[in-house]
């Protein structure tokens, strides 16, 4: 099966990924920040062991085997999280053979699962990373407390140890600056938007995360149907937007986004920050009909195809010169 960048959702025009994550720690173990080196092992093994009975087939990823740039490609296609990459304890991923679940094990907690999927896909998501959940909760001794439910690291993650995010595109949004104001209403629900790899990590291409804060006092059903409603909304606003920019600037519109179809189709030379603008403009031509000849998918697939792990697994030079060669050859070829 397709990856997700590789896929297309509902509303894939402005929702790339729908990405669900619960967080989960076993009874009797320190959590990773106070664990040793054998605690991290008995983690890794008895998960493994979980996983080995599961009929639901996962690749291994040893995180003290993989190189910095293997680790990084793993990030940049969301399987893994910026921290993890870095982290210095025994810790393994496990990556599902149809691309849809990634599963850290000695992350913040001892057990992160991650259920992604393109576009608007809350309900498949939520199906699926809950039978996983279901299934591992079998096996393994999961630290819940009987009033407040998932003991984590982290207090913000008490409760349900569930976050949900949606990676949206919202590039008229940002051009009629009204996303200081969406946002802020955004924040008072009890929600937060991050950069394109979470907390941290700042926008690129116009490309946002929505996801909760509130793990406590809801139950996930409320959690995901609260959020998804908001991120309609945000739908809905951005898809009226778009249409006001066609109608209050169609030709200086058109010429911003040809001319940027123009430089990805010939440029020689492509910096990581330039594509993903460029790439930005081609989406929003792509969704009011100015673009042609090329897919949602294709698009997506470059954004992550063409950063920087990924360009440096190539044939090609590490150095950043030769990475913004062989980014541009991979865009030409592309479009």
């Amino acid at each position: 099966m397709a990856k997700w960048f590789e896929d297309a959702g509902k509303n894939s025009d402005i929702v790339l990924s729908t990405r669900i994550r619960f967080a989960r720690n076993l009874k009797g173990i320190p959590y990773p920040k106070k664990m040793t080196a054998e605690d991290a092992k008995r983690v890794i093994a008895l998960v493994e062991a979980a996983l080995e009975e599961m009929n639901y087939t996962f690749t291994k990823y040893d995180m003290q085997k993989l190189s910095p740039n293997e680790k990084e490609r793993l990030v940049e296609e969301r399987y893994i999280s910026p921290d993890f990459a870095s982290s210095k304890i025994p810790s393994c991923a496990y990556i599902s053979d149809d691309n849809n679940v990634s599963i850290m094990v000695n992350e913040e907690d001892h057990i992160r699962i991650q259920c992604i999927y393109a576009g608007l896909e809350d309900k498949k998501t939520y199906d699926l990373i809950s039978k996983i959940d279901t299934y591992l909760s079998e096996k393994l001794d999961y630290a819940i407390h009987e009033k407040y439910g998932h003991l984590t690291s982290c207090l913000t993650n008490v409760g349900t140890g569930m976050r949900i995010s949606f990676m949206m595109h919202l590039p008229a949004i940002v051009m009629f600056k009204a996303s200081e104001g969406i946002f802020s209403a955004i924040s008072k629900l009890g929600l937060t938007v991050r950069g394109m790899y979470g907390e941290g990590t700042k926008s690129a291409g116009h490309l946002f995360q929505i996801s909760n804060q509130v793990t406590l006092g809801k139950d996930e059903n409320e959690i995901i149907n609260d959020i998804t409603h908001v991120v309609e909304g945000v739908i809905a606003k951005e898809k009226e937007l778009r249409q006001e920019l066609l109608n209050q600037k169609g030709l200086v519109l058109e010429d911003k986004i040809m001319r940027s179809f123009g430089l990805l189709k010939n440029a020689r030379i492509m910096q990581s920050k330039e594509m993903m603008n460029l790439l930005s403009d081609l989406r929003l031509g792509l969704s009011l009909g100015i673009t042609q000849n090329i897919s949602l998918k294709d698009i997506t697939r470059l954004m992550i195809m063409a950063s920087r792990a990924h360009i440096s697994s190539s044939e090609t030079s590490d150095a950043p010169f030769e990475r913004d060669v062989e980014r541009a050859k991979l865009i030409r070829n592309t479009l």
